[in-house]
């Protein structure tokens, strides 16, 4: 338990223990997606479900997390970035990744495009707002980009003395907030045939489940937050891109006429 949760002041044996839990939630969630796709659709189709763009993206994250707990023995520097400031591969491709989004949006106002797929201009305007907002938090509004003063009174109550509102909130409240985040992602690739659907005959949804199951585990403990992260941001850009491009479609219909505004 002491190694899953190396920081005294916010690891604890139930972090550990609910990291454990949901990645033996998870390894069942693939198993049975892996069975019913065998079944299914023999070994050749299983290896189609799995030579997917999504795998590709699954496994390296899973690389990443094993490089994040060398990390927290021998730091590597420029690939996390440290506990106070900005910077570091994983960072840099979480803030990238964010804005994708929005420069697509703005591609498609361009070309005269406003709506495709299932989201409405109203829905991505607002998708793209929270987006900018996050990448700003993340950043810290870019405080340490270029080396702006804190002010006094941010400095004496902000966690780690940055510009931004996030680290207003107690560590403890922000664990439970994360593991909150991956139930959610857990419950959602547990029952993603509910969800959504392909546009056409495609394989099945097992490295699309595997990815957001990696995402669900990750955010689970904090020695793996950051990485959890981008594991998120991927995952939600992969199905926004396939819901945009018309690849996917929401089975609910209250989902296709909340995003269709």
């Amino acid at each position: 338990m002491e190694y899953l949760s190396p920081d005294g002041s916010i690891g604890s044996p139930l972090q550990a223990a609910g990291l454990l839990a949901m990645a033996l939630i998870g390894a069942l969630i693939l198993l049975r997606s892996l069975v019913s796709r065998t079944r299914s659709a023999g070994l050749g189709g299983l290896a189609s479900s799995l030579w997917r763009f999504d795998t590709a993206v699954a496994l390296s994250l899973a690389a990443l997390a094993v490089l994040n707990l060398v990390h927290n023995f021998t730091p590597l520097a420029g690939v996390f970035r440290p506990e106070v400031g900005d910077g570091g591969l994983v960072e840099n491709l979480t803030i990238t990744v964010m804005l994708f989004p929005a420069v697509i949006f703005l591609g498609h106002l361009v070309t005269g495009r406003s709506r495709s797929g299932h989201f409405g201009p109203v829905v991505m305007i607002v998708i793209s707002l929270v987006l900018i907002a996050g990448f700003g938090e993340e950043v810290s509004w870019g405080q340490h980009w270029f080396g702006l003063a804190v002010p006094e009174a941010i400095a004496q109550t902000n966690l780690q003395s940055e510009i931004n509102l996030h680290n207003y909130i107690r560590p403890g409240v922000m664990e439970a907030i994360y593991f909150a985040v991956g139930l959610v992602l857990m419950l959602i690739a547990g029952n993603l045939r509910l969800i959504l659907q392909p546009a056409e005959d495609a394989p099945g949804f097992v490295a699309l489940k595997a990815l957001l199951v990696l995402s669900a585990v990750l955010l689970c403990h904090h020695v793996f937050q950051e990485l959890g992260e981008l594991a998120v941001i991927t995952a939600g850009f992969v199905i926004w891109k396939r819901l945009d491009d018309g690849r996917l479609n929401f089975k609910p219909g209250w989902l296709q006429t909340m995003t269709a505004y």
